[in-house]
């Protein structure tokens, strides 16, 4: 008996989880549906067609706001750094008297240095000003020699 249970104790695992697990989370997933509609379905009764653009709206304020005051200050101060590269080791530094920028032009994270402490970050937002700014520095270099 022990050498059958055993041999097939794939096959019971499977089975004890096909029993008690499958049906928890289908239960979990159709009453989460469930809710999902029943608010959807009172949304659009006391909000009317428009509910979905009333979620979304927001949204696009936030977004707008960030557009008009976050990203041209970030912009300005990123124009007015210090830019400096090193093509051997592919390593940038943008800095100004507010940050220090570190990072690799082929690595999508850097740190920043803000009052002293140090912060890890993606960059990818900031790829297309640090590649400009590496292809400017490097045509400088061609042109000085």
């Amino acid at each position: 008996m022990l050498d059958f249970i055993l041999n097939h104790l794939f096959m019971i695992i499977s089975f004890i989880i096909l029993l008690f697990v499958v049906p928890l989370i289908l239960r979990f997933t159709i009453k989460i549906a469930l809710v999902l509609v029943v608010i959807a379905v009172i949304g659009s009764a006391l909000f009317g067609p428009k509910f979905i653009d009333t979620l979304q709206d927001p949204l696009i304020a936030t977004q707008k706001l960030a557009q008009a005051t976050i990203q041209p200050l970030v912009k300005s101060e990123l124009e007015n750094a210090k830019f400096s590269y090193n093509p051997a080791t592919k390593q940038y530094v943008i800095q100004n008297n507010l940050f220090k920028l570190e990072g690799f032009s082929d690595q999508d994270k850097a740190d920043i240095i803000i009052k002293g402490k140090k912060y890890s970050l993606k960059v990818t937002l900031l790829k297309s000003f640090i590649e400009k700014q590496i292809a400017q520095q490097s045509a400088q270099q061609k042109n000085i020699i």
